[in-house]
């Protein structure tokens, strides 16, 4: 029987992790372009777009490590994940919004059940971060707002991998590694491996001129 990584999770760890998260995180905020009128044209606004970007619960958490806490059911388990993935942080780590889904950004988070203190989550799509890095955010959120939550589990442990191996069902040979992570849009995954550095810890949109735009980037040459 595969082992199934496990998310144990304190108070403690969530608050530090949250530090060290927003040291590391884009500004919040509302980046969009804005036209103006002319004198020939008049311009009318229109609603925003899903990939502009709005700080909402969970941001504030990542800044400063301060939440209201809730009980443990799976309402409450949806929340955080709704949160998480409507935060400025989660439209750029999941595929709904358009700010991820341009740059083939597709992965998806869903709750599968609860056993007691642990949650059962699905990861689905293809992600720019590394899938034990998504569930370990989830994790760790979900164990701020909800302390009962003592582990956070993937529903099979496949959904961890990065890579999907293609064997020949005859041989047992392998014919073919082929990523299940999204495309490094603009070499910028690439580039920090290379460098050291940890992509996650930045995330597939630099801090540039212009907000969160893709196909910026802030990688200096090594």
């Amino acid at each position: 029987m595969p082992i199934m990584r496990t998310w144990s999770i304190t108070p403690l760890a969530c608050f530090a992790a949250s530090l060290l998260w927003a040291t590391t995180s884009p500004p919040s905020g509302v980046h969009a372009f804005v036209p103006t009128a002319t004198a020939t044209r008049a311009v009318v606004p229109t609603a925003p777009t899903p990939s502009v970007l709005r700080a909402n619960i969970y941001d504030d958490w990542r800044s400063d490590g301060v939440i209201p806490q809730m009980h443990l059911d799976e309402e409450n388990v949806q929340e955080c994940l709704d949160e998480l993935i409507e935060s400025d942080y989660g439209q750029q780590m999941f595929g709904h919004s358009d700010l991820a889904a341009g740059v083939g950004i597709t992965g998806q988070v869903e709750l599968v059940e609860l056993h007691g203190p642990e949650v059962v989550l699905r990861l689905s799509g293809a992600f720019w971060h590394r899938r034990e890095t998504v569930l370990g955010r989830a994790a760790m959120y979900i164990n701020a707002r909800i302390p009962e939550v003592l582990e956070v589990n993937v529903e099979d442990p496949s959904e961890l991998e990065d890579v999907e191996l293609i064997v020949d069902e005859d041989t047992g040979e392998v014919l073919e590694e082929r990523s299940k992570q999204s495309p490094d849009f603009n070499g910028d995954r690439a580039t920090m491996t290379y460098q050291g550095a940890d992509p996650d810890m930045r995330g597939p949109f630099p801090q540039g001129t212009g907000g969160l735009r893709p196909g910026g980037s802030m990688i200096n040459p090594a």
